[in-house]
C-alpha cells in the first residue's frame, strides 16, 4: 500500500512535468512559426498590399508633472505612450498552440511605427524606453509599457501655461501610417498631483499638415496639458511684500520736510521695488509676445515709486524757497495756497480758507493791489499818548510839516530826554533838510528839531527793516504752505493710484484667489 501511494505521486509528478514541457514547447513552436517559418522581417511594414495604409491608434497616459522650468519654457513629465496597430503576419490559432492567446516579444523583433515627439527638448530626441510588446492571436499589437516615468519628455511651450505635445510618424505620411487617437482626452488614471501646479485638462486631437518640402499629408496627434499655478507660495513671498512696500510710498508724504528723511525713504522704497523686479525676472520667460500680470504690476509700482521721488523733490524745493531767492508767482498763491488748499480741506492759522472768503478776496484782487502802494502812508496826525498804534507805526506817519505839532504833544519826560541829548550830541545829519523857519526859532528848539529828525529817520529805517523782514517771513511761510498743499495732494493721489492699480492688476488675475 505504501509503495502504491508513492507510485501514484510519482506518476502525478511526471504528468505535471510533462504538461509543463508540453506548454513550453507550444510557445517555442509558436515563436518558431511566427518569426522563422513565416520569414518575418521587422523592417517590413505589416500590410497585405503595399499601397494600403496601416492605422496606428495612440493615446498618452500622464503620470506626473515633474518640473516646470519657466525661464526656458520647458516642462518635464512622466507617463506612458500607448500604441495599437494590426500586424497580419503575427496571427495564429490558439487551439493549435496549446490555447496561447497572446505572447510578449521585444520591440526590436517586431515592426514598430516611428512615432516621435516633435517638440522634444531632449538631447537624444528619442526619450522613450523600448519594452516588450503584447501580441494578440489576431495580430493586434499593443505597446503600452513604454514608460515615460523612466524617461523624460522635454517640451517647449508658450507663456499661457499650456503645454502641447506633438506626436507623429517621422518618416511615414498618411499613405503609409494613418495616426489616429482613441479618445479626445488623455489618460489620467495613474496621475499624481503636483505640489506647485494644478492640472486643469488633458486634451487630445488628431490633425494633419502638408509641409512645403513634401506634397503629401503628415498626420500627428496633439496632447495639450493645461496647468494652473498654485499661487499661495508666490502671494505670501512676493506679492504681499511688494504690495506693502508700494503702500509705504504713501507714508513718505506724511513725513515733514524738515525731518531730512523724506527723500531717503522714497529712494529706499524705489530700490526695494527694483530688487523685487530683479527677483521676478530670474524665472520669468524672456518673451516679448505677452507679459505676465505680475510683471505688469511690478512695472506699475516701479513707475509710481519713480513719480513719488519726483514729487518729493518738488515738495522739498518749494519748502526751502524764500523771498531772497525766489519770487512767488500769483497763480501759486491763489490757486495752490487758496483754491487747492480749500479743496483738500486744509487749515492755515490766521487765514480764512473758506470758499466764500476766497471768492471775496479774489474779487477784490485789483483793489488790494491798488491799496498795497498806499498801505504805509498815513495822514499827518500827531503822535498821541493815548493812540492805539505802536511807536513804529506812528513814525512812518510823520513828515516835516507835522513833526513840530507831534513834538509839542510829547510827554515831558521824552522832551527832557531829547533836550539832555542835544547838549551831548556833536553830530549833525548830513542829509538833513534845513527848514527856513528854523532861523526864527530859538537855538535850543532848532537843536531839538534836528535831533527829532535824526531819531525819526533812524526809526523809519528800523521800521522798514522790520517790515521787510516780516514780509520775507510771510513769503517764506507761503512757500512752505505751498509745499504742504502739494504734499497733501500727492498723498491723496498716490493713495488712490496705489489702491486702484493694486486692485485692478492683482484682482484681474483669474486665479488670484485660488491659493490652494
Amino acid at each position: 500500500m505504501f509503495f502504491s501511494n508513492q507510485t501514484k505521486y510519482f506518476l502525478l509528478l511526471l504528468f505535471y512535468l510533462f504538461e509543463l514541457t508540453i506548454g513550453g514547447a507550444h510557445q517555442r513552436r509558436l515563436l518558431q512559426y511566427l518569426f522563422k517559418e513565416n520569414s518575418y522581417d521587422p523592417m517590413e511594414r505589416p500590410v497585405f498590399n503595399d499601397t494600403a495604409t496601416l492605422t496606428v491608434t495612440m493615446n498618452l497616459a500622464l503620470q506626473q508633472i515633474i518640473d516646470f522650468e519657466e525661464k526656458s519654457e520647458i516642462i518635464v513629465i512622466s507617463g506612458w505612450l500607448v500604441l495599437t496597430w494590426h500586424d497580419y503576419s503575427l496571427q495564429w490559432k490558439p487551439e493549435d498552440y496549446g490555447g496561447i492567446q497572446s505572447i510578449r516579444v521585444h520591440s526590436s523583433n517586431v515592426w514598430t511605427p516611428d512615432i516621435y515627439l516633435y517638440n522634444s527638448a531632449d538631447d537624444n530626441f528619442e526619450g522613450t524606453m523600448k519594452t516588450n510588446l503584447v501580441v494578440q492571436h489576431n495580430g493586434t499589437i499593443l505597446e503600452n509599457d513604454r514608460f515615460v516615468e523612466r524617461f523624460i519628455y522635454f517640451s517647449t511651450f508658450s507663456d499661457e501655461q499650456n503645454c502641447t505635445l506633438k506626436f507623429g510618424p517621422w518618416s511615414y505620411d498618411d499613405s503609409g501610417v494613418n495616426l489616429t487617437i482613441d479618445s479626445d482626452q488623455g489618460q489620467l488614471d495613474a496621475y499624481v498631483k503636483n505640489a506647485e501646479w494644478d492640472l486643469l485638462s488633458f486634451l487630445a486631437v488628431r490633425e494633419a499638415v502638408v509641409y512645403e518640402c513634401c506634397p503629401t499629408v503628415y498626420p500627428f496627434a496633439l496632447f495639450t496639458i493645461r496647468i494652473r499655478r498654485r499661487t499661495l507660495y508666490y502671494v505670501v513671498n512676493i506679492v504681499v511684500p511688494c504690495v506693502l512696500i508700494s503702500f509705504m510710498t504713501v507714508l513718505g508724504f506724511l513725513l515733514p520736510p524738515d525731518s531730512g528723511e523724506k527723500l531717503t525713504l522714497q529712494i529706499t522704497i524705489l530700490l526695494s521695488i527694483v530688487m523685487f523686479s530683479l527677483l521676478i525676472s530670474g524665472f520669468i520667460p524672456a518673451s516679448s509676445t505677452a507679459l505676465p500680470i505680475i510683471v505688469m504690476y511690478f512695472v506699475t509700482v516701479l513707475c509710481m515709486c519713480s513719480m513719488s521721488v519726483v514729487a518729493t523733490v518738488l515738495v522739498l524745493g518749494f519748502h526751502h524757497r524764500n523771498a531772497k531767492n525766489h519770487t512767488m508767482p500769483r497763480w501759486i498763491s491763489v490757486y495752490i495756497n487758496e483754491y487747492l488748499a480749500w479743496l483738500l480741506w486744509m487749515n492755515r492759522p490766521g487765514h480764512d480758507l473758506t470758499w466764500r472768503a476766497i471768492r471775496r478776496r479774489h474779487a477784490r484782487t485789483l483793489d488790494r493791489e491798488d491799496s498795497t502802494s498806499n498801505a504805509y502812508k498815513c495822514l499827518p496826525t500827531p503822535l498821541l499818548a493815548e493812540s492805539s498804534k505802536s511807536l513804529l507805526a506812528n513814525v512812518t506817519c510823520l513828515n516835516d510839516t507835522s513833526y513840530s505839532n507831534a513834538c509839542s504833544t510829547l510827554p515831558t519826560t521824552v522832551m527832557n530826554h531829547v533836550v539832555s541829548r542835544q547838549h551831548s550830541s556833536k553830530c549833525k545829519n548830513p542829509n538833513h533838510h534845513h527848514d527856513p523857519n528854523d532861523v526864527l526859532l530859538p537855538r535850543d528848539m532848532r537843536v531839538f528839531r534836528a535831533e527829532m529828525r535824526t531819531i525819526i529817520t533812524e526809526l523809519q529805517f528800523l521800521t522798514e527793516h522790520v517790515k521787510q523782514g516780516e514780509e520775507e517771513d510771510n513769503i517764506s511761510e507761503d512757500w512752505k504752505f505751498s509745499a504742504m498743499v502739494i504734499d497733501r495732494l500727492c498723498l491723496v493721489l498716490f493713495s488712490l493710484m496705489t489702491t486702484i492699480f493694486s486692485y485692478v492688476t492683482l484682482f484681474s488675475a483669474p486665479n488670484f484667489f485660488k491659493l490652494r
